[in-house]
């Protein structure tokens, strides 16, 4: 799989992280409103664009290509991906505990298999041995009773020494195997020892259990994986990406684990790092990078910062910040409502004034569901040559709900 990984932070960050930590924990579940984490959006290529990884259907990507999804097979397939890393706003923190990672082997490459398979074979050697030994024991008895007889039975002795021939022979065979190192125990242990030492892994191993107190109803976890080759250059990486549908995610903890095959032998486990996604949003762990905890007003202070930070110069209309609004606020209103285009009027402080049914913001909604659920929303205010101003912005509650 052809990767390319640029690195993007919003400008403002060094600005507002430092004096947000002080006011803010910094661990567990969040105990304010909104979470600020480093996160990742990824891109498959498609022709000569590139186009954002919306959803995970089993183990394939879903984009939209020309209006309409499009499938992307991941097994069996290298397709070029570009990760983008940046900070990002969520108000969900789901819980990863008893999270793990670290190299493994493939069936075919286990040491240990090798060495169960080996002492089958010794246990086999030993038992072909002792069962033509009984044999020929047997047959020698009894060939002596024969030919010792009063009356001669020539033909019965014929068939006795002509079995115990045979007989001898698998002996001899049985001997031969159970001498052998192969079916040696001392020499077993020493190719076990040797072959654990030389690290010969071709599998990543990772695993949690995963749990949420507000119930992610679509999701799926993208795990990043970096690694170096065996004999690569120094500070030369390498990174895999393994994505994954989840099942329904609430309180109770549900255990997750991801064997991912078909790495290059001996490999070296650098880290890794598990994101979880629900509708096409990530959403905030407690495992993520850099994660900060914000109370409303705090998040909305941030984004300000930063796109007044990013766009000195530009003209821009209000923004809703997508996956604002937690997954509860999906839950409590049905599809029309979520489906339906509202205005929603944003002061320079990005500050929601009042959402109405017509784009001149003269006709109040009347529907107050939908109001109280607006009024969670987190906007960027409208830009005239960078500088804040009241304005007005289209806007449906399905596109900022998780």
């Amino acid at each position: 799989m052809s990767l390319r990984c640029p690195a993007r932070l919003p400008l403002a960050a060094g600005l507002l992280l430092a004096p947000l930590l002080g006011v803010a924990g910094t661990g567990g579940q969040s105990g304010g409103k909104y979470v600020l984490f480093m996160g990742t959006e990824l891109a498959v290529q498609q022709g000569k664009k590139f186009h954002r990884v919306e959803d995970v259907d089993g183990s394939e990507f879903v984009i939209t290509v020309g209006g309409k999804p499009r499938f992307i097979r991941t097994r069996l397939q290298a397709n070029n991906l570009k990760v983008d890393r940046e900070l990002k706003l969520a108000p969900v923190s789901v819980q990863l505990d008893d999270l793990q990672g670290g190299p493994g082997y493939t069936p075919a490459a286990d040491p240990r298999h090798k060495f169960n398979a080996r002492s089958g074979a010794a246990s086999g050697a030993a038992a072909a041995e002792g069962l033509a030994d009984f044999n020929v024991k047997e047959i020698a008895t009894t060939l002596e009773q024969v030919k010792n007889a009063p009356v001669p039975w020539k033909e019965r002795e014929a068939q006795l020494e002509t079995e115990l021939s045979r007989q001898q022979g698998q002996l001899d065979v049985a001997n031969y195997h159970a001498g052998t190192d192969y079916s040696s125990t001392p020499t077993m242990a020493n190719a076990l020892a040797l072959e654990l030492a030389e690290g010969n892994y071709d599998l990543v191993d990772i695993s949690c259990k995963i749990s949420s107190a507000v119930p992610l109803d679509d999701p799926y976890m993208v795990v990043l994986v970096e690694f170096s080759l065996r004999g690569g250059k120094p500070g030369q990486t390498s990174l895999l990406i393994h994505a994954k549908g989840l099942d329904l995610i609430g309180p109770e903890p549900k255990f997750v684990r991801i064997r991912e095959g078909g790495m290059p032998v001996g490999f070296k486990y650098l880290r890794h790092e598990v994101h979880i996604y629900n509708r096409g949003k990530e959403v905030a762990t407690s495992e993520s990078s850099k994660r900060v905890e914000l109370s409303a007003e705090e998040a909305r202070q941030y984004l300000l910062i930063e796109h007044l930070a990013a766009n000195k110069d530009a003209t821009l209309p209000p923004q809703p910040v997508a996956g604002s609004l937690p997954t509860t606020v999906r839950q409590a209103l049905n599809a029309e409502q979520l489906g339906r285009p509202c205005y929603a009027k944003i002061s320079k402080e990005g500050l929601l004034l009042g959402v109405f049914a017509d784009e001149g913001a003269s006709l109040p909604l009347g529907d107050e569901g939908l109001v109280v659920a607006f009024e969670g929303a987190i906007f960027k205010p409208a830009l005239a040559q960078g500088k804040p101003m009241n304005g007005v912005v289209r806007v449906r509650l399905a596109d900022l709900a998780l």
